[in-house]
């Protein structure tokens, strides 16, 4: 069966990318001119949960990575909580761009990455208060 999937990834371009599952979970093959590379949906998950720390006006989140196709082999979902005063639609956009540029740079992935995200609430900026005694 190896021999199969290997011979398969050969025949294809070198920008060929797969979904596979195994036994510790979902991940990615991509050829390369070294040979297959397997990268886990964990580690694609570390990364955009990296890239989403330099977006400002994100309290908390979820990420999850979701299986698609063989043209888009993945996508992100994000579930965030937003500090009040920022937008909704500023901050989806630049999730987006942290996300792909860093999955490009750390995958040297040539596809786009869909990145959904739903924002759960909007909260206000709690500053703390110093006691005086």
């Amino acid at each position: 069966m190896l021999k199969n999937i290997i011979k398969k990834f050969f025949s294809v371009p070198v920008s060929a990318v797969k979904n596979v599952r195994s036994a510790s979970g979902e991940f990615l093959l991509k050829k390369t001119d070294f040979g297959l590379v397997r990268v886990e949906f964990s580690v694609i998950k570390k990364i955009s949960e990296r890239a989403l720390r330099s977006v400002k006006g994100i309290q908390e989140s979820e990420l999850f990575v979701e299986k698609l196709s063989v043209a888009n082999p993945f996508k992100v979902k994000l579930t965030a909580t937003l500090l009040e005063g920022y937008s909704a639609p500023r901050i989806s956009e630049a999730v987006d761009k942290a996300i792909n540029n860093a999955l490009k740079e750390n995958l040297q992935l040539e596809f786009y990455v869909p990145v959904d995200v739903k924002i759960r609430e909007i909260v206000q900026v709690v500053t703390k208060r110093r006691r005086v005694r």
